[in-house]
């Protein structure tokens, strides 16, 4: 069932057999395992269906690193979480991924592919994927011929997108009938109590915006909450250790990592349409599979470089009808029309090229595949991996939210390894891609790529927030052991990806999934057992 916690009495308790914190995609996919079991599930939310401006600004945060965006503008506090915002882009890690790197301080999870697998097949189903279908399998099916990368260097691999990524939407009836989980809307935690030894977790503390108050007794606690979110509710949890819970070695918010958005300068090429077929999106059976370039594992471990990939984007032209039709249909959607001389401008332009708009038409509905304009510049863009930096990291600042809490101040921070993995992946696509007659590249950014004092001003984040509470099998190095529970204490578990110990060059979603239900399966046993 779902509830909004206003409604209840000042001071009301809540009990289950488990309660998670977050009504994310972890938070969702974690209360689904326990569906029509004999468990009960208590799923706090601190926001509520739709969402809400002030429960927004509880979210409004201090940067004294680089800039960030992603603190703000990709954290959404609603049922459904950041899925709310998310398109949908699923890529599994790979083995190497995973593995130690000699060159990457603090590398290396506590735990394979071999132990991810089985529960990356269960992730896809809540996704709702389709089969993993290979690139070169894809173009042959379209019948185009696949780039002949070197594979010594590059190699081709799709992404698959969630045909419904929101799970505010596409989970909201199942737990809304279910009679063992119990949704608390506008339930914001604001400390994990335990007890006097740090050994155990006795409740949860939450209230409104309007200071209304509860508290949340389970057998076993999950925080879903997020990158940032997880390691500022450990933080601010300081009543019993000072430090804040699991802080004991000051790990928590340090190894803020994030992956990496540069986009490279323009391709300049006289076929158009040849990169079109090669990198535009393919659809089959109503999913979608995004092409992607990959640097190779060779490479990496020759050059001391971190995991990165690419892709090829069309821009529309400003002026094109594409854009106009665009612009138009958001105003109608959002009820704010253009007047006067913008609005015959957008409709004189949607309509001057009623050709190019079948052609696109077309090309989606009958051949399958992402349509882009015939006009506009070409570039790369890519997605890279960060070292983990203890210096990178989530802290407390002095400010207070409408709740009392302690707001975030992030000190994001990047080094040399991810400038000289963005360099030499732009260098190696540009050989490449000229070496087959694909295209040329404007190298005017090479140079800001060059110099270590400049690059970082090409470098923005994916609000991608991870590693704020990692993984590892000691407590010296790790505030959760490899099945995701915090270091000491006996039933508080972390289902974000902020135990990522590295965070390679996928968008982390799937994978939080995966270890989520891992994670899941590991409770039941234990509850089994108890």
């Amino acid at each position: 069932m779902i509830e909004d916690f206003e409604k209840f009495d000042d001071g009301a308790t809540v009990t289950g057999d488990f309660c998670i914190v977050g009504a994310g995609a972890a938070g969702i996919t974690i209360a689904r395992e326990f569906l029509g079991t004999r468990y009960t599930v208590i799923l706090l939310e601190g926001g509520g269906l739709d969402s809400e401006a002030e429960t927004q600004k509880l979210y409004d945060s201090e940067v004294v690193g680089l800039p960030h965006t992603g603190i703000h503008a990709g954290r959404a506090r609603l049922f459904g979480g950041t899925t709310t915002l998310w398109g949908g882009q699923a890529l599994r890690f790979k083995a190497f991924d995973l593995q130690e790197k000699s060159w990457v301080p603090f590398s290396g999870w506590p735990i394979s592919s071999a132990d991810l697998d089985p529960y990356y097949e269960r992730a896809d189903q809540v996704l709702q994927l389709g089969p993993r279908l290979a690139y070169n399998d894809l173009c042959a099916a379209f019948g185009v011929e696949p780039p002949a990368f070197d594979p010594a260097k590059l190699y081709m691999e799709c992404s698959q997108w969630s045909p419904r990524p929101n799970f505010g939407t596409t989970y909201r009836r199942e737990i809304k009938n279910a009679r063992n989980v119990s949704v608390l809307l506008h339930a914001n935690a604001t400390g994990i109590i335990t007890n006097q030894s740090a050994t155990a977790v006795e409740n949860i503390e939450f209230r409104t915006l309007a200071g209304k108050k509860g508290i949340a007794r389970a057998r076993f606690y999950i925080i879903c909450c997020g990158g940032i979110e997880t390691a500022r509710l450990l933080l601010a949890s300081d009543r019993i250790e000072s430090c804040g819970v699991g802080n004991g070695n000051d790990l928590v918010g340090r190894y803020f990592q994030e992956h990496i958005h540069i986009r490279f300068g323009n391709l300049l090429t006289f076929d158009r349409r040849h990169l079109q077929n090669l990198y535009e999106s393919f659809f089959t059976k109503g999913l979608k599979y995004a092409p992607l370039i990959i640097l190779s594992d060779r490479v990496q471990t020759e050059k001391h470089l971190l995991t990165i990939l690419g892709t090829v984007g069309f821009e529309p032209a400003p002026d094109s009808c594409i854009v106009a039709m665009k612009t138009l249909f958001r105003a109608v959607i959002g009820k704010s029309y253009p007047r006067g001389n913008e609005r015959k401008r957008l409709i004189r332009n949607a309509l001057a090229d009623p050709g190019e708009l079948i052609a696109l038409t077309y090309r989606l509905y009958v051949q399958k595949r992402a349509g882009t304009p015939k006009r506009g510049p070409i570039y790369f863009r890519a997605q890279c991996e960060m070292a983990p930096n203890q210096n990178s990291r989530v802290m407390l600042g002095e400010a207070r939210d409408q709740l009392g809490m302690r707001r975030v101040k992030l000190d994001w921070r990047l080094g040399e390894m991810e400038r000289r993995t963005a360099f030499e992946f732009i260098i190696t696509m540009v050989s490449e891609f000229e070496r087959l007659g694909l295209a040329a590249f404007d190298r005017t950014q090479i140079a800001t790529l060059e110099d270590p004092a400049e690059w970082t001003g090409m470098a923005h984040d994916s609000a991608h927030h991870m590693g704020t509470a990692r993984m590892h099998p000691t407590a010296q190095l790790g505030v959760v052991d490899p099945h995701c529970q915090v270091h000491g204490i006996a039933n508080l578990y972390i289902g974000s990806s902020a135990v990522f110990p590295t965070s390679a060059c996928s968008n982390p979603t799937l994978t939080i999934l995966a270890l989520c239900l891992r994670m899941a399966d590991r409770l039941k046993q234990i509850s089994k057992s108890d």
